[in-house]
């Protein structure tokens, strides 16, 4: 499956980010929660060793989330595309990028427009949900977030970095009788790392789980 990688993640105590503010014992009735950022809340959805990808996706959409248009597709992409060059084409150094970017923005395309794929927004963030089997991959690109900020301390932690910063983690799992692969990473590019074509983009944060069996 394209862009599926074998990696894994210790997850969910790093998805379930809800904060709760309490204005003293005896008011309990002004609790108040505050609902999981989109990205904790995919991440946390696509955790579980049996999640399937028509399920996450109906999951979002319960949400807010929507389907991307296929017509507004070609606008959006490219800025997708390129909060992900560090996942989608890892071995690619930073002076590569922009000489890459149409091939990118094909891969991608084609990706979305497949038959096992969902491609969703909301309120300025996007996620394409892949899957082919038992294999899943849930892609989340959007603008600066604390939430990014936090999964990374809670994955390792961002890298001192001149430009493109990641974190993640891999684990071995076994589940129903077999072997999985599953990861976690989520990545921060500087606006002045972006792509020339996409220059301006708001994009810039991106977080990914995939799983796949062993």
């Amino acid at each position: 499956m394209f862009f599926t990688l074998p990696v894994r993640t210790t997850l969910m105590s790093l998805s379930a980010m809800a904060s709760i503010a309490i204005a003293s014992p005896l008011e309990a009735q002004d609790i108040t929660i505050m609902a999981a950022p989109e990205v904790s809340a995919l991440m946390a959805a696509c955790t579980p060793i049996d999640a399937q990808g028509p399920a996450i996706r109906d999951h979002m959409m319960e949400r807010g989330w929507m389907p991307v248009p296929v017509e507004d597709r070609d606008a959006i992409i490219p800025a997708f595309g390129a909060a992900l060059f560090w996942s989608f084409m890892p071995n690619l150094p930073p002076d590569a990028r922009d000489d890459n970017f149409d091939r990118l923005v094909a891969g991608v395309t084609g990706a979305a427009s497949s038959e096992n794929a969902s491609f969703l927004s909301h309120n300025g963030e996007y996620v394409l949900l892949l899957w082919n089997g038992d294999s899943l991959s849930c892609i989340w690109a959007g603008p600066q977030t604390d939430a990014i900020g936090t999964l990374a301390v809670q994955l390792g932690g961002f890298p001192e970095s001149d430009g493109v910063a990641t974190a993640g983690i891999q684990q071995r799992v076994e589940a129903g009788g077999r072997e999985w692969a599953r990861g976690m990473s989520v990545g921060r590019t500087p606006v002045d790392d972006l792509p020339a074509a996409v220059a301006g983009s708001t994009i810039t944060d991106s977080a990914r789980l995939d799983r796949s069996p062993l």
